[in-house]
């Protein structure tokens, strides 16, 4: 229950900054999210993302290869559940 009040906070809070503007009047009108967001931000973000994204595509998804190596195997040395018994 917990965790899901933070997601609902953290999304409201997601959603104000991108459709909250801010303004005085020494600077412009601009979304909370830029004064938030600078640019050295965004660069650790991207890496980040970029990284995750990386790795995910050089270790691919697990699988399991072990019927394949059997049937492989069943293929070049024959099925061991039909050898006969009567050595």
């Amino acid at each position: 229950m917990v965790k899901r009040i933070l997601q609902i906070v953290l999304g409201l809070a997601i959603g104000i900054s991108l459709f909250g503007v801010y303004s005085d009047e020494t600077h412009e009108k601009k979304l909370i999210i830029w004064y938030l967001l600078t640019p050295k931000v965004l660069q650790v973000i991207a890496w980040i993302v970029l990284f995750y994204f990386a790795s995910h595509l050089v270790s691919g998804k697990p699988k399991d290869y072990s019927k394949f190596f059997y049937n492989m195997l069943v293929k070049i040395f024959g099925d061991p559940k039909n050898i006969d018994k009567k050595h």
